[in-house]
């Protein structure tokens, strides 16, 4: 479950906030931002990150930037995970409402439906949000 905390309208276009209640196995494949800066931190759980040649798991907690024009992934290993993504400039939280699935909490996605790589791809496209896929 992705929640906006603060969004680009909110902060004057200087950042976007979003926090992650994630399950083992969620992913984003390798990608790269050509607009944007992400700081990722763990507040909770197991997650493997890739950034440029570098990988290291961050078991509990940690922080670590995400320069744009590096391409990074992460991987979420442990059975739960929390963790916010913070982007400057603000604007990249609008991705995660466009290609997820509203929901109550406690909920799941609507039967039928699931996340997927190339549905991240086409809303990614759409969106014009600068992103590359690098896999």
């Amino acid at each position: 479950m992705v929640t906006t905390k603060l969004s680009a309208e909110e902060t004057g276009g200087v950042l976007g906030i979003t926090h992650f209640s994630a399950v083992a196995g969620e992913r984003a494949p390798r990608h790269t931002h050509t607009l944007e800066d992400e700081i990722f931190i763990v507040e909770g759980g197991e997650v493997l990150l890739t950034v440029g040649d570098r990988t290291a798991t961050v078991n509990g907690t940690g922080v670590l930037f995400l320069p744009r024009g590096i391409p990074h992934s992460y991987l979420v290993e442990s059975e739960t995970a929390r963790f916010y993504v913070i982007t400057t400039p603000g604007g990249f939280e609008k991705f995660f409402s466009e290609t997820g699935y509203p929901v109550h909490l406690g909920s799941a996605a609507p039967v039928g439906e699931s996340w997927s790589v190339d549905r991240t791809r086409e809303f990614s496209a759409n969106l014009g949000l600068g992103l590359i896929w690098n896999d």
